[in-house]
């Protein structure tokens, strides 16, 4: 790991990944200047954050989930399971350069800033807790964002261990902002792009970012202890909110289906798109769910980003979400057996589906439905258990359905799928292998070229995309 020191990048860094799909606001990347405070520096850290979390990578695991497919080039090579250590060079700098060793530096220059110190203690906790998840084992005690002896060939820790880490940075990023003495200024929350400076609504985040990992880790009782104090309203959710058609600051997606990689890859035909079709009868509509809208929505056609949908140019790009929170909460309470607590949650999200605020209706003419399910429902052929299962699992079943659909350009199926394959593959989405010769789901991302060549403690021997992680084991 090349772990620079002492950068310090006028105002944001350049954020950039594979396949040009990248987010940029300086007009001098290359310029280095003195900032006098650390809150100038707190921008690209959120945007290297963004990247982890809505770029190549993500792309990525997407193809290995049933929502894309890469149809020629680079995202074909992906797709057919020829993932390379080079397809993950610039998420792993965006972690370890873009956040930790700029936190380290925020905090060098604003030692007495505790507000701006906790905002970054979480963010740092939200892309650790994601890269844990993508590549197992990674460096965390020598590279945390307190210690300050960042060596450039850290070690390894175990995939557990940085999960324990990441709650212990979670809660102390909690603490220091309920007793925060300053707030951010005028520059600083301007910076601040995902909460304008709400510390309330970083704590909310930071709750349900300890969820997530619980959830991650199948401790579902502790799970439910935070995600009562997670994302509360929809208007609460962490997100990125692009500029529009500004080059370098739009929507991640249409960054890169309006550059010279259009028609690269594609929704049509997916096993995603197959699921929402009304048409399909072994899909997800029924009496109660009519999903035409927001599969219009949720469109992606590779070609170029459409007017209102999720790849349009100034489309919001959640990162931890209202919808999360709730979906959480309800698969907590159905493993806990509070079956009807669990559809209340799940009521909850389709209420807010039902809105008409959750997603915008790309096409004048497109319906949608979502109406409340009772107990009923999920008993014996019941409209979401006509093959009889056990109720619960049935209930089960439709969360993580609706997890997989809700967390759609997010992590949460490439997740859920490692995460239950091996303990609850009666409930799992059932996406198929994309190639004829494959036998076995992706349990992993690699490790980055930039760190099999220089870090002589990158685990040995280099496990591949098949190998499970240890908390899927």
């Amino acid at each position: 790991m090349k772990m620079l020191k002492h950068i310090i990048i006028a105002l944001t860094l350049v954020i950039m990944s594979s396949c040009s799909d990248w987010l940029d606001v300086n007009e001098n990347p290359n310029a280095l200047t003195e900032v006098p405070s650390g809150e100038l520096l707190l921008k690209g850290t959120l945007l290297a954050n963004t990247q982890i979390h809505k770029g190549h990578l993500l792309r990525s695991s997407m193809y290995y989930t049933g929502g894309l497919i890469g149809l020629q080039l680079v995202q074909n090579t992906i797709y057919i399971y020829n993932f390379t250590p080079g397809d993950a060079n610039s998420n792993w700098t965006h972690l370890y350069n873009g956040i930790l060793v700029q936190n380290n530096k925020i905090k060098e220059i604003s030692p007495d800033l505790d507000a701006l110190e906790g905002i970054i203690d979480i963010n740092a906790a939200m892309a650790l807790g994601t890269a844990t998840t993508i590549w197992g084992d990674i460096p965390y005690t020598e590279a945390i964002p307190d210690n300050p002896g960042l060596t450039v060939k850290p070690a390894y820790d175990n995939q557990v261990d940085v999960y324990s880490d990441v709650q212990d940075l979670l809660d102390k990023g909690i603490t220091t902002l309920q007793n925060a003495a300053t707030s951010l200024s005028g520059d600083g929350k301007d910076a601040d792009i995902f909460y304008g400076g709400d510390l309330a609504l970083w704590i909310e985040a930071a709750h349900t970012l300890k969820a997530r990992n619980y959830l991650l880790t199948k401790d579902y009782a502790a799970a439910l202890t935070e995600v009562v104090n997670g994302i509360s309203d929809p208007a609460n959710t962490m997100a990125y909110r692009p500029i529009g058609s500004v080059s370098g600051n739009s929507n991640v997606i249409f960054n890169l289906v309006e550059s010279s990689r259009a028609g690269d890859m594609t929704a049509n035909g997916t096993f995603f798109q197959d699921l929402l079709d009304p048409a399909n009868a072994n899909g997800r509509n029924h009496a109660k769910t009519d999903e035409t809208a927001r599969r219009n929505f949720m469109y992606i056609s590779g070609d170029g980003g459409s007017a209102d949908g999720i790849d349009a140019a100034d489309a919001v790009m959640p990162l931890v979400s209202y919808e999360e929170n709730l979906l959480i909460w309800a698969e907590c309470l159905v493993r806990t057996g509070d079956n009807l607590g669990a559809i209340a949650k799940l009521n909850e999200l389709r209420a807010h589906l039902r809105s008409g605020n959750a997603f915008n209706v790309v096409n004048g003419g497109d319906t949608f439905l979502y109406d409340d399910f009772v107990l009923a429902d999920f008993q014996a052929a019941g409209i979401e258990n006509v093959d009889a299962i056990a109720e619960d699992r049935a209930i089960l079943r439709e969360i993580i359905e609706e997890r997989y659909v809700s967390g759609y350009t997010s992590y949460m199926p490439f997740n859920d799928m490692r995460r239950l394959k091996k303990s609850d593959a009666d409930v799992i989405v059932p996406f198929p292998l994309n190639t004829a010769t494959a036998t076995a789901n992706v349990e992993r991302l690699l490790y980055p070229r930039s760190e099999i060549d220089t870090n002589p403690n990158v685990p040995s021997p280099l496990p591949d995309i098949f190998t499970v992680t240890t908390v899927n084991q």
